[in-house]
């Protein structure tokens, strides 16, 4: 299957070594303009911003599959027959990908890409970005109490979970100002997601 992507450096860096990609011919685009006469069988757009206009330009080329890069946002605010999914730093070179989608887009998408394609609840931070965003602002509360440094905890949470980078280093690589915006955007329905003052101080210091 023909995949055009639309994405940045390091998500190119991360679909090389991707064994999903590895199994679609990827074809990287830098202008969302002329899809419209691309040969591809869906479309990524990992660089996707909210806007009408881009809205409209890639609803012009359903009913093909369109993914759109949107970890906050859910379809409700986007458009009901794009495709939800996570581009963050570290999400893409997976086996499989996490996406939102309705039901009759899941089942079109789904006879493409296979069972490599993982649909979740249409929801802020799908399931991972919300796990992992949870572990980065509790680590933050940590460091706030004085419990340990930063590079105590990150050390921590690598050798006694396996995890690739610790909760400070995913929070840096990722964007702590997206990070604040999912937690700030799940605390509206629920206060266990209340973002850490020290957090939120640091993200803005990204702005």
């Amino acid at each position: 299957m023909i995949l055009a992507v639309l994405a940045n450096d390091l998500q190119k860096e991360e679909i090389a070594v991707s064994p999903f990609f590895r199994k679609h011919e990827v074809l990287f685009s830098e202008n969302l303009s002329l899809w419209s006469n691309h040969i591809a069988d869906a479309f990524m757009d990992l660089c996707f911003e909210n806007s009408p206009e881009r809205i409209e330009m890639l609803a012009k080329l359903l009913p093909k599959p369109i993914f759109v890069h949107s970890v906050t946002d859910t379809l409700d605010r986007i458009h009901p027959n794009l495709i939800r999914m996570n581009g963050w730093p570290g999400f893409l070179k997976g086996n499989c990908l996490e996406a939102s989608a309705n039901e009759e887009i899941k089942i079109k998408a789904g006879q493409l890409l296979g069972d490599d394609l993982v649909f979740v609840q249409d929801s802020p931070g799908f399931v991972s970005a919300r796990i992992l965003a949870m572990i980065i602002n509790e680590a933050y509360f940590t460091w706030e109490a004085g419990t340990s440094t930063k590079e105590e905890i990150d050390i921590a949470m690598k050798l006694g979970t396996g995890y690739p980078h610790g909760p400070f280093e995913w929070g840096e690589k990722i964007g702590l100002n997206r990070i604040a915006e999912l937690l700030k955007r799940l605390s509206i329905d629920d206060s266990v997601y209340e973002v850490a003052a020290s957090l939120i101080s640091v993200a803005n210091a990204e702005l």
